[in-house]
C-alpha cells in the first residue's frame, strides 16, 4: 500500500539516504566532474542543511512509503519567488523516488499531495525546474497541467546545465 506523510526532524536520516541514493541513480551521469558531484551531495544532503529545513514552516517535506518502506520524497517551499513570472508561489524543489520504485504511478500521487498542500497554503502557483534533457519529466509535469514559463541554468565550476521552469496556476 502506498502512503504519504509529512516528514519530521526525526526523519532526517531517511530523507538523506533516499536523497543521495535517488540523486545518484537519476542524475550522476550528468556530472562531468565526480568531485563536484560529491561536493554537491555533501552540501545538499548535509545534516546542517536538512535539519533546519525539516523544521521550517515555509518548507514541507513529504515522505512516500510502499508499505513500511520509504521509497521517495518531495520538498515543497512556500512563498518562493519564481523569477520568470515574478510571482511568489510554491516551489516543488525536489520530487525523488528510489529507482526500483519509479514507474508505479507513485509520482502522480505524490505530486497530487504536493499540489493539495500548496493550495491549502493559498499559493497562487506551483512551479519547479526540470532539466531540458529530462523529456520524460517534462511530459510528466505537462500531464499534471504544468507549462514551460521560462528557462535557467545550474552552473558549477566546470559545467552548466540547462533547465526549463514550469508552472501551474492553482
Amino acid at each position: 500500500m502506498f502512503t504519504i506523510r509529512q516528514a519530521l526532524p526525526a526523519d532526517l536520516a531517511t530523507v538523506r539516504e533516499i536523497g543521495i541514493a535517488s540523486y545518484l541513480a537519476h542524475f550522476a551521469a550528468l556530472w562531468q566532474n565526480q568531485q563536484e558531484l560529491q561536493a554537491f551531495l555533501t552540501k545538499d544532503f548535509a545534516e546542517q542543511a536538512l535539519e533546519p529545513s525539516l523544521r521550517d514552516r515555509d518548507t514541507c517535506w513529504l515522505l512516500a512509503y510502499e508499505g513500511e518502506t520509504p521509497v521517495g520524497f518531495a520538498k515543497l517551499n512556500f512563498d518562493s519567488l519564481q523569477a520568470a513570472t515574478a510571482t511568489l508561489g510554491a516551489e516543488l524543489q525536489k520530487i525523488y523516488f528510489l529507482p526500483q520504485f519509479a514507474g508505479r504511478g507513485y509520482g502522480e500521487r505524490l505530486y497530487a499531495e504536493v499540489q493539495r498542500r500548496a493550495i491549502e497554503k493559498q499559493q497562487p502557483i506551483l512551479w519547479l525546474d526540470v532539466l531540458k534533457s529530462n523529456v520524460a519529466g517534462q511530459r510528466f509535469y505537462q500531464r499534471q497541467g504544468m507549462a514551460i514559463v521560462g528557462e535557467e541554468s545550474y552552473t558549477s565550476v566546470s559545467q552548466s546545465v540547462a533547465m526549463w521552469v514550469m508552472a501551474k496556476n492553482l
